[in-house]
């Protein structure tokens, strides 16, 4: 189900992350700044990606041989962690897919690859306005942190 993105996966990388643009501007909060990023540049953002695996791992969640989804996962480092941690950056699952277990897969899955490679937290942020992913993470075993989120873009 889950498996390390190849260079094969662009065009599907791309298409999946037009959808998951499409879903996070449409309920007009703070991601609706985004500039709709043309296909090459999401093209060469995921090359870039591929070329740099100990800053970022991208993966292609897979049923019957299709790509119905990714998951954007960065490595950090964590003083409070005492060692390296994972940051899941963007989740997506395409909406015919959702709500039949695969999330829960993928979450177990990217789990056993972070303990597997000696990550000692995996961590990922969540939006107020997403109640489903609210519940959905919840509903597995995770527990919200309150933080504030703070951004910039340069």
């Amino acid at each position: 189900m889950l498996r390390i993105a190849e260079i094969k996966d662009k065009a599907d990388w791309i298409r999946l992350n037009r959808e998951f643009m499409d879903f996070e501007i449409q309920d007009n909060n703070l991601w609706n700044n985004i500039d709709k990023t043309e296909n090459e540049e999401l093209g060469e953002v995921f090359e870039e990606a591929l070329k740099n695996p100990e800053n970022i791992v991208i993966f292609m969640i897979e049923k019957d041989g299709k790509n119905i989804g990714f998951a954007n996962v960065i490595k950090i480092f964590s003083v409070w962690s005492e060692g390296f941690a994972l940051a899941i950056d963007d989740l997506y699952i395409s909406d015919e897919y959702q709500r039949h277990g695969y999330g829960r897969k993928v979450m177990e899955e990217i789990e056993d690859y972070a303990r597997r490679n000696s990550f000692k937290r995996l961590q990922f942020q969540s939006e107020e306005t997403n109640p489903g992913a609210k519940m959905f993470y919840q509903k597995i075993g995770y527990k919200p942190v309150a933080m504030s989120f703070y951004m910039r873009y340069l």
